[in-house]
């Protein structure tokens, strides 16, 4: 947690944001063990990773019924507490924005939209596992640095 106002200042005063979504600009609501079991993956071990070991015949279908699990999830997305008030802050004072997440694209957009905080981003700085490589792979972040200091 950060404490004195001198590193609050430092902190507030940075240009560029990157944010996950689940658990930092929304509330979390996915059951991580629960998504394991129905899709079949061992327990405690990362979804993506898990499917990515599987013959694309068998990942596949695997991969749909994630998304339509993750899109559950997504519809029912609240703003975690305080949120909006630190992006409008973070925008109001010129800084660039941008999300980096393992969900893909359209569940990106359904929960920022539900959330209520869509509006904040723009389109070209919402990076979801099919644009970059997922996180924790810096390949995400690297893409936002590089189209923000093109800007």
């Amino acid at each position: 947690m950060i404490g004195n106002p001198m590193q609050i200042s430092t902190l507030m005063n940075r240009k560029h944001w990157v944010f996950d979504m689940d658990g930092t600009l929304t509330i979390a609501k996915h059951d991580f063990e629960a998504i394991r079991t129905e899709l079949g993956m061992p327990l405690g071990v990362p979804i993506l990773e898990a499917l990515a070991q599987l013959p694309a015949e068998e990942s596949a279908p695997l991969h749909k019924r994630l998304d339509e699990m993750e899109l559950d999830v997504a519809r029912i997305s609240e703003p975690a507490e305080g949120a909006a008030d630190l992006l409008e802050h973070l925008l109001a004072q010129g800084a660039q924005i941008g999300i980096l997440t393992r969900n893909n694209l359209p569940n990106i957009e359904i929960t920022l939209e539900a959330a209520g905080l869509l509006h904040y981003f723009r389109e070209e700085d919402l990076l979801s596992r099919d644009c970059a490589a997922p996180k924790p792979a810096p390949d995400g972040i690297h893409k936002l640095l590089a189209g923000w200091s093109g800007m």
